[in-house]
C-alpha cells in the first residue's frame, strides 16, 4: 500500500498553544473527510518549557501510526529561540516544508536554516500581541503552516477555532488570515552538507569523576539547570517608578527575582533561570516592569 500520511511537527514551549494548533489542524483536516490524529510529547509540563506536537493526515487510509513524528514532512516551530537550542530540522524529508515564526526576514532565515526543503517565515508574535494582545501564537501560526503548505482549506479551520475559542475566536481567526497573507514562502536550495550545530546541553559528570567507590550521589536540583533558556521573552524594569514594594519578589513562582546589586530595595530577575511568564510584570501596581520579546 502506498503511503499517503502526511507527518507534522510542532516546536514550541508550554504556553504558547503548540497543542492546541495540532488539534485544530486535525479537527479541520477531519472536517474535510480526510483521517487525522494529534497528540503531544511532553518534557517538563511547565510554562515555558519545550513542548513537541505531532499531527498524521491521510486522504486515503486510516492512521495506525501511535508513535512520535521522526522523520516530518512539514516543520512548525513555534518559538525562534528554539532554533539555536535544538535541531528543529532533524528529520526533515527532503522537499519538506519549515515553517518559522520570527522576527527575522526570509533572507536571514534561509542563510541559517535553508536546506532543500521550503521554508516559510512570518513575525506570529507580532501579529498575536497586535490582534489578540497576548504572545500565544498558535492560531496565528496556523495560517502560516496552511499558506505554506496547503494541507487542509482556510475555511475549515473556523469552525474548530469557533468551537475551541467561542467569544475569541473572531480575533483568533484574523490572526490566522494575517500570518496566511503575511508569510514569506522560500522554495528548497540545492541538496548541500549542512553543518551541525552545538547545541547547549547540561553536562552530567563522567563515572570516572565520582568519588573513588562512591556507589550513591547527592539528589539534583532544579537550581542546576539553565531554565532561563525557556523563555520567549524577558523583564526589564524601569526603575524611576519604582516604589521598592517587592510585590515582583513575592510573586514570582520561580524565586528568581533577587535584589539588584548595589541598589538597596530595587529587584531585578536572575535571567539563568527567568522563564519569562510575565507575572512580575502583571503585579507589578507602578507598571515598572516590561515584558520584552527575546532577541
Amino acid at each position: 500500500m502506498k503511503d499517503t500520511t502526511i507527518e507534522i511537527r510542532w516546536h514550541g514551549r508550554g504556553g504558547q498553544g503548540a497543542v492546541t494548533s495540532a488539534e485544530l489542524i486535525a479537527m479541520a483536516a477531519i472536517a474535510e473527510g480526510e483521517y487525522a490524529q494529534a497528540f503531544p510529547s511532553f518534557g517538563p509540563e511547565r510554562r515555558g518549557a519545550p513542548v513537541l506536537a505531532f499531527n498524521r493526515i491521510d486522504n486515503a487510509n486510516p492512521i495506525r501510526a501511535r508513535s512520535s513524528v521522526i522523520n516530518p514532512d512539514i516543520v512548525a516551530v513555534l518559538d525562534p529561540g528554539l532554533l539555536y537550542i535544538t535541531d528543529v530540522v532533524s528529520g526533515l524529508k527532503q522537499n519538506g516544508t519549515l515553517i518559522v515564526n520570527s522576527p527575522k526576514s526570509l533572507v536571514d532565515i534561509k542563510s541559517e536554516f535553508g536546506g532543500p526543503w521550503k521554508l516559510a517565515v512570518v513575525n506570529a508574535t507580532a501579529i498575536a500581541r497586535e490582534l489578540l494582545g497576548v504572545n500565544i501564537v498558535n492560531t496565528t501560526m496556523l495560517g502560516a503552516v496552511v499558506k505554506a503548505t496547503g494541507i487542509i482549506k482556510m475555511e475549515s479551520l473556523v469552525e474548530p477555532i469557533e468551537e475551541r475559542f467561542g467569544a475569541r475566536a473572531k480575533r483568533n481567526i484574523d490572526a490566522c488570515a494575517k500570518a496566511y497573507k503575511e508569510a514569506e514562502i522560500a522554495e528548497p536550495v540545492a541538496v548541500r552538507a549542512r553543518q551541525k550545530r552545538e547545541f547547549q546541553v547540561e553536562k552530567w559528570p563522567a563515572w570516572q569523576e565520582l568519588l573513588p567507590g562512591c556507589v550513591v550521589i547527592e539528589a539534583g536540583s532544579a537550581s542546576q539547570y539553565r531554565t532561563g533558556d525557556w523563555k520567549s521573552q524577558h523583564p526589564e524594569s524601569d526603575y524611576s517608578k519604582c516604589i521598592k514594594c517587592g510585590l515582583c519578589y513575592i510573586y514570582c513562582p520561580e524565586g528568581c527575582i533577587v535584589p539588584k546589586l548595589g541598589e538597596e530595595g530595587f529587584f531585578e530577575a536572575d535571567m539563568y533561570y527567568c522563564k519569562g511568564c510575565g507575572i512580575c510584570a502583571q503585579e507589578c501596581p507602578k507598571d515598572v516592569i516590561t515584558m520584552v520579546e527575546e532577541s
